[in-house]
């Protein structure tokens, strides 16, 4: 092969190559993200995401309704790779349950579904006592849906799987006790 053709071969591998990464770079988050859950899903499920949250180190948690008629509320956690992102570990909870909680992989993660819109907060009362206030999730038409709450440290996962979950007033009236599950943690 002579030199022409070797630089015009290279220039080819190069642009076509580029062409793919920035087209892979440039497609829309979203559209990726949505991707991937459906994947894990199959075609079968219809996936609608309620909230994305940056965990940090090019990880993400995506909180999401999946299932015929959206019957099922997932959490999945998805890392971002040089192309793309790749789903990691995830669960979900069915309309039955008002909490469930998993640990997935350096995470502990309670999640519930919201029944009444009354309330200000959702606080988090640990076996030892400790109080944190839970995120909570509002759907494009404003109305307060899930709630969530996440722990990085491994030795809390414990405290949150047996921890007491109220949903509070602006005035500080407990309103309802969010029952534990009967499930056990997820490992």
């Amino acid at each position: 092969m002579s030199k022409k053709w070797k630089i015009v071969f290279v220039l080819v591998v190069v642009l076509f190559v580029g062409g793919y990464v920035m087209a892979n770079i440039t497609q829309d988050e979203a559209q990726e993200i949505e991707k991937e859950v459906n994947r894990v899903h199959g075609d079968y499920a219809r996936v609608e995401i309620y909230h994305v949250e940056d965990i940090g180190s090019g990880q993400i948690l995506i909180f999401y309704h999946w299932g015929k008629g959206a019957q099922r509320f997932g959490v999945a956690e998805l890392k971002k790779t040089l192309f793309s992102w790749n789903y990691k570990s995830g669960f979900s909870i069915d309309f039955r349950n008002k909490r469930r909680y998993s640990a997935l992989n350096e995470l502990g993660v309670m999640v519930g579904r919201v029944y009444s819109d009354d309330f200000h907060e959702i606080k988090i009362e640990t076996a030892s006592g400790d109080i944190h206030a839970a995120s909570i999730i509002v759907n494009e038409s404003g109305k307060k849906t899930y709630w969530f709450y996440v722990v990085e440290e491994e030795s809390e996962f414990e405290e949150i799987f047996n921890a007491s979950v109220y949903m509070v007033t602006e005035d500080g009236e407990v309103i309802e006790e969010i029952e534990k599950p009967d499930n056990e943690p997820l490992y």
